[in-house]
């Protein structure tokens, strides 16, 4: 049962008017238990779904315990996109702008002036993205170390954007007396290790279904699609997810041979392990994967036996297995010792069966999400860009960055007025953004192989995407 404390008539007269401004009449369930917990100062570990109402759940607290005579950040929230800073920024503000209270939102992509002018301000409550929080607390224009409460608002997406390293660094910044919450959908182990680096003893509260909950340590999820569209949207969750390293497996031969060869077509590092295959190719290809030189392995389930790779991140199921054993035996491949784990299935109509049954075998639910659409994984390809670029910036020095900018910026702008020069421009900082050579280079069998099992799978590609991808790179989350 709820304690009675966590009811909104406990807040102040001026936080119940900002309550009311946003129209909440009674707190939603993760309000009720995460407000008591958050008031006894204990750090805490929120499973959540966005929606939920966690932005109240941590916002009214923090509202509430300000000293309003300091004129220092006192509260830091950590988003992990400019939209959820400025969203968290509002929100927050409006709760607690008849108290006298404001947030100030702290992201890349815009001028410093105003979010400096905000921080000389003493603005009590920052919500921002590690990138651009990192760049003020370097340059010293934001200090830390008044700070009460830190905050990681949607963790997971944070870990899969990059931000691990800026977090550590921030950690520096941090005082080490404080209440940390961690608000997360999904409680992977990066998160775990998140949690472990910077909470203490943490109390968990879960808002998910315990019955929709994976049994073990790995994300589990799955994707509707019809069987002529399986490729094109495998290529989206490639593109959105942005794994360091996989697996994908086929039930075919010839599955894998075209997979191979439309996931080379698209300009994406992968190779394949078949029982067609010579012993040395096959070791060949082994030898990449394990150095960390080759992202993206499609095999069958026999080829792939007593393959043992320490650092895969994800598992994807682009046939479903005809047996409930064999999907454990996939997926068992990915989050090994103590590292974050993710596997992915593909399932069409004639897959439904099959699916169905090996959830029932193996007692697991295994939770539907939507197809990311276009417009998704475009908005997930600038967030990286933007995230890399703050990362590069930071490596300069003003005097430096001022110089190069006063040279480039002319030329910039006159490429920038036409089509063909933003076109350009797009290729050179796709290049360099992924630190790319002059090809994707393919093995010569898995593209003799490739044309055949076109047609034999019965499968029509669509045209080539002008997509490349960089052969490696450091991992984003903790490990």
């Amino acid at each position: 049962m709820p304690e009675a404390h966590s009811t909104f008539e406990t807040f102040s007269d001026e936080i119940q008017r900002g309550i009311r401004d946003l129209g909440w009449s009674e707190p939603m369930p993760v309000q009720e238990r995460v407000i008591p917990l958050m008031r006894q100062g204990r750090d805490l570990i929120v499973q959540a779904f966005t929606g939920s109402g966690k932005t109240g759940a941590f916002g009214l607290p923090i509202i509430e315990g300000l000293d309003p005579e300091l004129r220092a950040v006192q509260a830091l929230i950590m988003a992990p996109t400019r939209e959820l800073a400025m969203q968290v920024a509002k929100e927050i503000t409006a709760m607690g702008c008849h108290a006298g209270v404001e947030a100030l939102p702290i992201y890349g992509g815009v001028a410093y002036g105003p979010q400096i002018e905000g921080l000389e301000r003493g603005m009590p409550i920052v919500v921002g993205t590690p990138g651009r929080l990192l760049d003020h607390l370097n340059a010293r224009r934001m200090d830390l170390s008044k700070l009460r409460v830190l905050i990681f608002d949607e963790a997971d997406e944070l870990l899969s954007l990059g931000f691990w390293p800026d977090m550590r660094e921030i950690q520096s910044f941090v005082p080490k007396k404080r209440q940390s919450g961690l608000f997360s959908a999904t409680i992977p182990e990066r998160v775990r290790s998140l949690a472990r680096a910077f909470l203490v003893e943490p109390e968990f509260v879960s808002l998910v279904d315990e019955s929709k909950r994976s049994p073990d340590e790995i994300e589990h999820y799955h994707y509707i699609t019809s069987a002529q569209e399986k490729d094109q949207v495998l290529l989206q969750i490639l593109e959105y997810e942005d794994p360091d390293s996989a697996i994908i497996f086929c039930n075919t031969r010839a599955d894998v041979r075209y997979v191979t060869g439309f996931l080379r077509r698209s300009q994406f590092d992968a190779d394949m392990i078949q029982g067609d295959m010579t012993q040395a190719a096959r070791e060949a290809v082994m030898l990449q994967i394990k150095a960390g030189e080759l992202r993206f392995l499609v095999a069958t389930d026999v080829a792939a036996r007593g393959i043992d790779i320490s650092d895969l991140s994800h598992v994807i199921s682009y046939s479903c297995p005809e047996a409930a054993e064999i999907y454990l035996h996939r997926t068992g491949r990915t989050g090994r010792a103590g590292k974050t784990g993710t596997a992915i299935s593909l399932i069409s109509g004639l897959d439904i069966g099959n699916f169905q049954n090996m959830q029932h075998v193996n007692r697991m639910q295994i939770p539907e999400r939507a197809i990311p659409s276009e417009t998704d994984v475009a908005a997930r390809l600038t967030q990286r860009v933007q995230i890399r670029i703050e990362h590069e910036l930071r490596e300069l020095g003003e005097r430096e960055r001022r110089i190069q900018e006063e040279r480039l910026l002319p030329a910039i702008e006159q490429l920038a007025e036409t089509d063909q020069g933003r076109r350009d421009l797009s290729a050179i900082l796709f290049r360099y953004l992924h630190q790319l050579p002059a090809a994707v280079p393919a093995s010569e069998e898995a593209e003799a192989q490739s044309a055949n099992a076109r047609s034999a799978a019965g499968h029509e590609p669509g045209p080539p995407r002008k997509r490349r991808r960089r052969r490696r790179r450091s991992s984003a989350g903790a490990s």
